[in-house]
């Protein structure tokens, strides 16, 4: 079989996080999968990183002195998707995002699969995730990440 000429723009298994412990909540470990990650897979080629994990229950995620709100250089994407094929618009479950600092600190709620953008230095988190009814996909997309998140700022843990 002849070797694809873009064979190595495809990634055809998502890997787990290096750093298990960044991604403990209050209460679980929620594991999330890169395909395109900031330690390799495509890195120098996309500059971007792609994460994705189902939200399966209730739990609260960045509010720990661990994984703590925090901000960066590089704007983030964040997707929330209800898995119902019928009702694409039911999300299954509720979202509180936090965005902002000090006074204009916001929690944003949805209920509805929807996009949340981050802009580059600003600070997010927690995301709390309650009355979850089914599986809620969760895909987190970091843009022209070159070495911003490893000078992400913390912010103070908050939302709980």
């Amino acid at each position: 079989m002849t070797s694809s000429k873009y064979e190595k723009y495809v990634v055809r298994k998502a890997t787990p996080p290096i750093n298990i412990n960044a991604f403990k909540t209050n209460t679980d470990l929620i594991l999330p999968y890169f395909f395109l990650t900031a330690h390799g897979s495509l890195k120098e080629e996309t500059d971007t990183m792609l994460e994705y994990f189902w939200i399966e229950k209730d739990f609260i995620f960045g509010a720990t002195p661990e994984k703590p709100p925090h901000k960066h250089d590089c704007a983030e994407i964040f997707l929330f998707m209800g898995i119902d094929p019928k009702d694409p618009d039911d999300l299954g479950g509720e979202i509180e995002f936090w965005m902002g600092e000090e006074e204009e600190t916001e929690q944003i709620k949805i209920n509805t699969s929807s996009l949340i953008y981050v802009p580059g230095k600003v600070l997010h988190m927690p995301i709390i995730c309650r009355n979850i009814k089914r599986p809620i996909l969760n895909v987190v997309i970091a843009l022209n990440i070159g070495d911003t998140l490893k000078d992400t700022i913390n912010g103070p843990v908050r939302g709980v």
